[in-house]
């Protein structure tokens, strides 16, 4: 006989605000070897917002306070550089 009682879901750790900081201390702690400056960083954003919001490492907040970047978002970033390099190599090679 089925029971009406909820089955317990374990604990998610990726829903948490953990290892998330504000984009601005970001760059200025990990954004060099990326991007040259904040400029830099949030014109890439623009850029790529859709893809970096589904991957979970850009969370996009208005005014003063700044979006903030996950634990991951350097390595999201350099996926779609990655991607974007392997693309600029395809269309070169088919000119």
């Amino acid at each position: 006989m089925a029971s009406n009682v909820a089955t317990p879901v374990a604990e998610d750790t990726t829903d948490r605000f953990a290892g998330y900081q504000p984009l601005r201390p970001w760059v200025a702690k990990h954004g060099g070897h990326i991007f040259a400056s904040f400029s830099a960083a949030e014109w890439f954003i623009r850029g790529h917002r859709a893809e970096l919001v589904r991957s979970g490492q850009l969370i996009v907040r208005r005014g003063a306070a700044g979006s903030l970047v996950g634990p991951q978002f350097e390595r999201v970033v350099l996926d779609i550089l990655r991607t974007e390099s392997l693309r600029t190599l395809e269309q070169e090679a088919a000119a």
